[in-house]
């Protein structure tokens, strides 16, 4: 199927390629079905997450691990049943960022972030309650420290 993307024109993608968000993301709820898609070929590179039913709704993502090597997800059981989840492995965390003009003012939301069973395709934005993340981390804490 062809798809008209936010940042990357038209795209070409299978049925297995959609990810279901059986609730929605917080603020787009009615939206449903999304692509992952990299921003380049590095396997750290941060990933679009891109609506299949509306052109404009797309998110740039990042993997925390990329940046904050002991980030701390819990799952809930309920959490871990809503993705239909059995192995660890297939497991994959990514945090949303708003990006602005100036790369170090921009942030990323640690206290929300999205999971994607990349086996099952069923991916959920959860709130990490109880957590010291906040929901706006600037991009220039994210960068290693000269010295």
């Amino acid at each position: 199927m062809e798809l008209v993307t936010k940042y990357f024109s038209n795209i070409t993608y299978e049925d297995n390629d959609v990810i279901i968000f059986n609730n929605g993301l917080f603020g787009f709820e009615k939206y449903r079905k999304f692509l992952l898609i990299r921003f380049d070929d590095h396997e750290n590179s941060p990933v679009c997450l891109q609506s299949i039913e509306e052109a404009d709704i797309a998110f740039v993502m990042i993997n925390p691990y990329n940046f904050i090597h002991d980030y701390n997800v819990s799952l809930s059981e309920t959490d871990i049943q809503d993705l239909k989840l059995k192995d660890a492995d297939n497991l994959t965390v990514y945090n949303i960022c708003v990006l602005l003009d100036s790369i170090p003012q921009s942030t990323t939301n640690l206290r929300c972030p999205v999971i994607v069973n990349t086996q099952t395709r069923l991916a959920k934005q959860i709130i990490l309650e109880n957590s010291e993340y906040p929901f706006k981390y600037s991009f220039k804490d994210l960068i290693p420290k000269e010295g």
